[in-house]
């Protein structure tokens, strides 16, 4: 498929995508939660009421991570998406675009295993927990090129993706050419 091709990123993209960040830094302290009330199930004690709260905050957050990344699959279909900076390698816009797609496939098969362990079966467990391994891998690459491309390219990338400053007329700073180019 064909997507549109957007000079920046639209506000609404941006928002889903700051947003996302947000209720993925939420699944880390949350997770805790929901080991804490599994033991307690098992030894045939009453979770914490707080670790039951918490546990319900790792579920709400990881379906808003879904439909968030849905939200940004669906308008990168419809508005498009900036297309990547000159100069890269065929193989670099390659990985950046599996990158992407992976990012995108986890979180929907994170959701979907974690809620099959939430209301199904503890099998999906290991799943869900090999898929947050591989996730933060992706996320981890995917911050490591963003820093690459504003430390060393200096293409500006980083900018099409942050909110737009007051008193500007374009978010977008001119990029300027990497030392010793």
């Amino acid at each position: 498929m064909k997507f549109p091709i957007a000079l920046q990123y639209s506000p609404m993209q941006k928002a889903a995508h700051w947003l996302t960040v947000l209720f993925c830094l939420s699944q880390f302290p949350t997770a805790w939660a929901i080991q804490r009330t599994h033991v307690a199930h098992r030894f045939g004690f009453s979770p914490d009421p707080f670790d039951l709260f918490l546990h319900k905050i790792h579920a709400w957050s990881g379906w808003a991570i879904f439909l968030l990344a849905m939200a940004l699959v669906a308008l990168r279909a419809i508005r498009g998406a900036p297309e990547l900076p000159h100069g890269m390698p065929i193989w670099q816009r390659c990985l950046a675009r599996l990158a992407h797609f992976s990012l995108y496939a986890g979180i929907a098969v994170l959701a979907a295993t974690g809620t099959g362990a939430m209301y199904f079966s503890q099998r999906f467990v290991p799943i869900h927990i090999l898929l947050v391994n591989l996730g933060i891998g992706l996320v981890l690459l995917h911050v490591i090129a963003v820093i690459w491309h504003q430390a060393v390219r200096g293409d500006g990338l980083l900018w099409r993706m942050m909110p737009k400053r007051k008193g500007t007329l374009n978010s977008t700073p001119t990029p300027t050419p990497a030392p010793g180019r």
